[in-house]
């Protein structure tokens, strides 16, 4: 994964988060990553179907608050299969379909066989054929802190009703356990974030970049425990 950590202007993502969340301070992560997952046990999918096992994803997470304690929300997410599509929209994640691209290392390939000091990445997402989010990374240090997650995931779980009686809105908390990182590496960050039809990533203005980082993590998604109900006017 690698991503910009960066502080947006406050009241300009006001209409990006919902109540009852809160926005925080403005502090948000960009990234592109490539993700592996398995489903329960099945780790012979590995090697019968490895296409199924691996997608790319570019996200926009920021910082909430909800109820006094910090989580972590994204407003904007994009993948490029219809599994990671599907099985996101039943956590409450606003998945889109796009091409997306990223930066890989090669233990063969000199200078580029893994993360080191003076390394040059980037990622990029493009959105029906037009480029939505392009982030450049170059490391400088190993370090201990990790950007993101904030806190606990939130999201919302929209499903408009197609009759009386069948309208879901509520709010949930994304369960996983075994969370582990591997190393953290650090250094200078650029992103570039275009709004284009029914992508609104102009609302996202910029006011600091803190830094790019390059790492890994893993964990086990267990599902969502509802925090409540949502009033539909909100």
């Amino acid at each position: 994964m690698i991503g910009v950590k960066a502080y947006f202007d406050p009241v300009k993502v006001l209409d990006l988060v919902p109540p009852p969340l809160e926005i925080v301070d403005g502090e948000g992560f960009v990234y592109i990553a490539k993700i592996f997952t398995v489903s329960g046990n099945r780790w012979e999918m590995l090697y019968e179907d490895p296409e199924e096992t691996k997608y790319m994803e570019a996200a926009i997470a920021l910082k909430v608050k909800y109820n006094d304690n910090i989580f972590t929300y994204f407003p904007f997410m994009w993948v490029d299969k219809d599994l990671p599509l599907l099985r996101g929209w039943l956590l409450g994640y606003p998945k889109k379909l796009a091409y997306i691209s990223i930066s890989e290392f090669h233990k063969l390939l000199d200078g580029y066989s893994g993360p080191s000091s003076g390394v040059r990445m980037g990622g990029y997402a493009l959105r029906n054929g037009k480029e939505i989010i392009r982030v450049k990374i170059t490391l400088k240090e190993k370090v201990s802190q990790y950007p993101i997650p904030f806190g606990p995931i939130v999201q919302f779980r929209r499903f408009p009703a197609v009759q009386d009686g069948t309208d879901v809105y509520e709010l949930g908390q994304i369960i996983s356990s075994d969370f582990r990182v591997g190393e953290v590496w650090r250094g200078e960050g650029e992103v570039i974030l275009n709004g284009s039809v029914n992508e609104e990533l102009e609302v996202l203005k910029i006011n600091r970049i803190e830094g790019g980082y390059y790492f890994n993590w893993s964990f086990k998604q267990l599902g969502t425990k509802i925090l409540t109900k949502v009033p539909n006017n909100y």
